[in-house]
């Protein structure tokens, strides 16, 4: 049965390549194995060909006629991603912030509301314990997002931003 292989991956890269080049060729001009080739071309794969070898999977497949850059693409799409998540996740930040900002800035003005007022209302009192309740709950998903940029543990996942999900 045929493994179906997202687009843009380095499984989906190297199923191209070995269609041009074929396995036994392509993994000779590596120094690795047909099987471990093979592997690389499956959609489960944990391992990657390095950055020299897919620059020569890549060189060679083109001299062989083949269209593209296959690994090149790939790292190029996956990269654009990365970037993206790191942008989006900025973005959430921002907006958070502006949301903090208001909310705090609300509080404020309530809680100023009872301190001018010799006899505050219960109704004003409860205004601003509630506009201080929003303000601290937006302030948390502030610190949340901002965690999220923390950069924790090794490997591949290791610096990944915007982990967070609001």
């Amino acid at each position: 049965m045929t493994q179906l292989r997202a687009p843009s991956t380095f499984a989906a890269a190297m199923t191209r390549v070995a269609g041009v080049l074929e396995y036994p060729v392509a993994a000779k001009l590596v120094g690795r194995r047909v099987r471990t080739l093979q592997y690389w071309s499956q959609p489960n794969c944990r391992t990657t060909p390095t950055l020299a070898q897919a620059l020569l999977l890549d060189e060679a497949y083109a001299e062989a006629g083949g269209e593209g850059a296959p690994f090149a693409e790939a790292y190029a799409v996956q990269l654009g991603l990365v970037v993206e998540r790191r942008e989006a996740c900025r973005r959430q930040l921002a907006a958070e912030l502006a949301d903090a900002a208001r909310e705090s800035g609300e509080a404020q003005a309530d809680a100023i509301h009872v301190l001018a007022s010799n006899t505050a209302s219960d109704h004003v009192i409860t205004r601003a314990l509630v506009s201080v309740e929003e303000a601290r709950a937006a302030l948390s998903r502030v610190a949340a997002r901002i965690s999220s940029f923390l950069q924790v543990g090794a490997g591949p996942a290791s610096g990944s931003t915007g982990a967070s999900s609001t």
